[in-house]
């Protein structure tokens, strides 16, 4: 029973509550006041999506984790892409074949957000759109969710994480944060150093930097050896990735703006480019 608790991937939430506040707060932080605005008016509309037009960006976020056991059970595969072992990258046509992986839930996301609501489901619908796209740009930036089919992204790998029984995907997703003293709000002001403004709108390019991480990074040992069933993780293994950590959740927030920014301004947002075989 312990080891279908530790590996279960209905048990995984990408980056932790932590995470997505994080990053959806240092979104928050980087919007142009018609942004925020834009941002604002749609929140509201979550009055006739679930009765919550007053919560704040940062905690609407975490709602797409719920949503996906309740009303939205659909939305479940949009959380994550998965890649067979045996392939060096990621091709849509192969790896999202029956178009449910996260490319699908982010591109959804923004064309219902560049689309105007005018009746109760279609303000609804954008109201979730916002929330999905806050917390899908949050999973597309944890390596784990851009990883590998045959362990369900690291799930499936259990592994000791500093003497404590735990899997390869926990370990990304909290493990890593909390050895590394990261946590919401607290970590915000040291997190928001990076200023960054070049940030190229290239959803695509975002996704296949993180599979790039999940390979290299995740699925590696701090000597480079490939993790395996039981591995023991600490020290050396934190050091190695708490930096690609700290790099990932603010370039998630920054882009996250910089796609909220353009869409506030009615430029086009492309993220990908995606067909049925």
């Amino acid at each position: 029973m312990l080891a279908a608790f530790l590996t279960s991937p209905q048990l995984a939430f990408a980056w932790g509550h932590d995470g997505h506040k994080i990053i959806c707060a240092i979104a928050e932080a980087k919007l142009s006041p018609t942004a925020i605005t834009f941002v604002n008016n749609i929140s509201k509309q979550s009055e006739h999506l679930d009765g919550k037009p007053n919560i704040s960006f940062p905690t609407s976020c975490l709602w797409a984790d719920t949503a996906r056991r309740t009303k939205y059970l659909g939305s479940y595969e949009n959380h994550f892409i998965n890649v067979a072992e045996n392939q060096d990258t990621i091709d849509l046509a192969r790896d999202c074949a029956a178009l449910d992986c996260i490319a699908v839930g982010i591109q959804r996301s923004i064309v219902y957000l560049s689309t105007d609501a005018g009746s109760k489901r279609e303000k609804a619908r954008q109201a979730a759109a916002l929330r999905f796209l806050g917390h899908f740009i949050g999973d597309l930036h944890q390596p784990m969710h851009v990883s590998n089919t045959e362990d369900w992204g690291g799930n499936k790998i259990a592994v000791k994480w500093f003497g404590k029984r735990s899997n390869l995907h926990r370990v990304w997703d909290s493990g890593i944060m909390q050895q590394a003293n990261l946590s919401y709000p607290s970590s915000l002001n040291y997190l928001m150093t990076n200023e960054t403004t070049d940030i190229e709108l290239n959803v695509e390019a975002w996704l296949k930097e993180s599979f790039m991480l999940a390979r290299e990074n995740g699925y590696r040992d701090a000597t480079g050896q490939k993790i395996t069933n039981g591995v023991s993780l600490s020290d050396q293994y934190l050091e190695k990735n708490k930096p690609i950590v700290i790099s990932q959740l603010q370039k998630a927030g920054l882009r996250l703006a910089a796609i909220l920014n353009a869409l506030a301004e009615d430029r086009p947002v492309s993220a990908f480019t995606l067909q049925a075989n």
